[in-house]
C-alpha cells in the first residue's frame, strides 16, 4: 500500500507542480492585466477562450494518444511509442492551422462571437492576433508533454514550464507596464510575453528530449512505417476523446456567451473566479493523470485485477485530497480576491460563486478521475464521450441559458444551476466503473499491425 501511494505521488507531484506553475502564471497574468481595469480583464479572458478551445482539442488528442503510449510503455515497446507520438504530432499541426487562421486573419470576427462590447472586441483582437503565432508550437509542446508523462518522465515538462512561465511573468512586467526601456504596451505586451514563453517551452522539451534520448522522440521513418490499419485502430479510440474535449470546450464557450450577455462585470467575475478555483484542481488534475498512467501500464501488461484495484484506490485517495484542497481555497479566498482591482459588487459575486464551486469539488473530482484517469486509460472512450458531453449539453448548457438569459438570475444562481451536470455525471460514472466494462488492453493487436 505504501509503495502504491509513493508511486502515485512520484508521478503526480511533478505534474501538479507544472499545473501549479501554469496556474500561478495565469493568476499573475490576470492580476497584472487587472491593473488596467475590467475591460482588459474581460478582453484577455475572452480571447483566451479561443486558445482554451484549441488547448482542449489538443488535450483530447493527447489524452487519446496517451492510452496507447502508456500501454506500450508497460510493454517497453519503444517503436510503437514513437509511431503513436508521430501520429499525435502530425495531427496537432493540422489542428493548429485552423486556429492559427482564426486568430491571425479573423481576430475581430472571432471576438464578436464572445462579446457584444466593442472595447472588449478591439482589445481582445489585438491579444488574439499575437498569440495565434504561438499556436503550432503549443501543439507540439502538448505532444511532447503527453509522451513524457505517459512514459513516467514528468520532471522535464515541469522544468520546462517553470523556466518558460517564470520568464512570462518577467516579460509581462516589462511589456505591460513599460519597464526596462520598453514602451507601455498593456494588453499587447501581455500577448508578446505569452508568445515568447510558449516558444521557449517548446524548444526546451525538444532539445532535452534529443540530448537525453527520452522516448519522446520521433523520426520521419516512424511516420512512413504507419499502416492504414494502425491509423484506424489509433483513431477509433482517439477520435472520441477529441470529440469529447472539443464539445466540452464548446460547452464552456456557450457558458461564456451566456455570461457575456449578462454583463461585462459577470465576465470579469468569471475569469477571476476560474483563476482562483483552478488552484484547487492542480493536484487533483495531476492525480487523474497519474491514475491514467498507472492503469495504462497495468493494462499494457494485462494485469487486469491490478488495474481495477488501482482505480478504486485512486478514487478514494483523490476525494480525500479534494476535501483538503477545497478547505484551503476557502480559507485563502478573500485575501486572494483582495489583490484584484474590481469593485465590491464584483468581488462579492466572485466570492459567493467560489463557495458554490468548492462545495462541488469532491463530485467534480470523481468525474475528473473517472473520465480522464480511468475510462480513457482502459480505452472506454466512447462511453466517456457520451457521459461527459451528454451531461453538459443536455443539462448544463440549457440550464445556463434558462437561468442566465431567460430568467436573468444573478451569476451565483446561474452557476449553481449548471452544477446539475456534475451530479448527473457522477451517478452514471459510478455504475460504469463498478461494472468493469472499461478494462481493456488496446495495444496487443496493434503490435502485429
Amino acid at each position: 500500500m505504501e509503495g502504491f501511494y509513493k508511486r502515485a505521488f512520484k508521478l503526480a507531484l511533478p505534474m501538479a507542480m507544472q499545473q501549479f506553475i501554469s496556474i500561478s502564471v495565469n493568476f499573475v497574468d490576470t492580476l497584472m492585466i487587472g491593473q488596467l481595469g475590467e475591460i482588459p480583464i474581460a478582453a484577455v479572458g475572452l480571447s483566451n477562450k479561443v486558445f482554451f478551445l484549441y488547448s482542449l482539442l489538443l488535450f483530447g488528442l493527447c489524452s487519446g494518444g496517451s492510452i496507447f503510449i502508456a500501454q506500450f510503455w508497460g510493454k517497453k515497446d519503444f517503436k510503437n511509442i514513437s509511431k503513436s507520438m508521430s501520429i499525435m504530432a502530425v495531427s496537432s499541426v493540422i489542428f493548429s492551422s485552423v486556429f492559427f487562421v482564426m486568430g491571425a486573419f479573423f481576430p475581430h470576427f472571432t471576438m464578436r462571437i464572445f462579446s457584444p462590447d466593442i472595447q472588449v472586441i478591439n482589445q481582445g483582437a489585438v491579444y488574439l492576433f499575437i498569440i495565434a503565432f504561438s499556436i503550432p508550437f503549443t501543439g507540439l509542446t502538448n505532444v511532447y508533454e503527453a509522451t513524457l508523462k505517459s512514459t513516467e518522465h514528468p520532471v522535464l515538462p515541469m522544468a520546462a514550464s517553470l523556466i518558460a512561465l517564470s520568464g512570462n511573468i518577467f516579460l509581462n512586467w516589462v511589456f505591460i507596464f513599460g519597464n526596462l526601456g520598453s514602451p507601455k504596451l498593456g494588453v499587447q505586451g501581455a500577448a508578446i510575453a505569452t508568445f515568447i514563453a510558449r516558444i521557449v517551452q517548446f524548444m526546451i522539451l525538444f532539445i532535452a528530449s534529443e540530448i537525453r534520448k527520452y522516448p519522446s522522440r520521433f523520426r520521419i521513418c516512424d511516420i512512413k512505417s504507419i499502416s492504414v490499419n494502425y491509423l484506424k485502430t489509433f483513431f477509433s479510440y482517439t477520435v472520441p476523446t477529441i470529440g469529447n474535449e472539443f464539445l466540452w470546450s464548446l460547452g464552456t464557450v456557450m457558458y461564456s456567451i451566456v455570461y457575456a450577455h449578462m454583463s461585462t462585470q459577470t465576465i470579469a467575475a468569471r475569469n477571476v473566479m476560474e483563476t482562483v478555483e483552478s488552484f484547487a484542481f492542480a493536484l487533483l488534475f495531476a492525480l487523474a493523470g497519474a491514475t491514467a498512467i498507472m492503469i495504462g501500464k497495468e493494462l499494457g501488461q494485462s494485469n487486469y485485477e491490478n488495474a481495477r484495484m488501482t482505480a478504486k484506490k485512486m478514487i478514494v485517495f483523490t476525494v480525500m485530497i479534494s476535501t483538503f484542497t477545497l478547505s484551503l481555497v476557502l480559507v485563502f479566498a478573500k485575501p486572494m480576491l483582495g489583490l484584484f482591482h474590481v469593485d465590491d459588487a464584483v468581488r462579492k459575486m466572485i466570492f459567493n460563486t467560489l463557495i458554490i464551486s468548492m462545495l462541488f469539488v469532491p463530485i467534480k473530482t470523481i468525474n475528473l478521475v473517472g473520465v480522464v484517469g480511468i475510462l480513457r486509460a482502459g480505452g472506454d472512450t466512447k462511453f466517456a464521450f457520451c457521459t461527459d458531453v451528454g451531461a453538459m449539453w443536455i443539462i448544463g448548457v440549457p440550464m445556463a441559458f434558462l437561468a442566465g438569459i431567460l430568467l436573468k438570475l444573478p451569476f451565483e444562481l446561474v452557476y449553481l444551476f449548471t452544477m446539475g451536470e456534475e451530479v448527473f455525471k457522477s451517478f452514471v460514472l459510478f455504475f460504469r466503473l463498478r461494472s468493469g466494462k472499461w478494462i481493456k488492453n488496446v495495444v496487443d493487436a496493434m503490435q502485429e499491425i
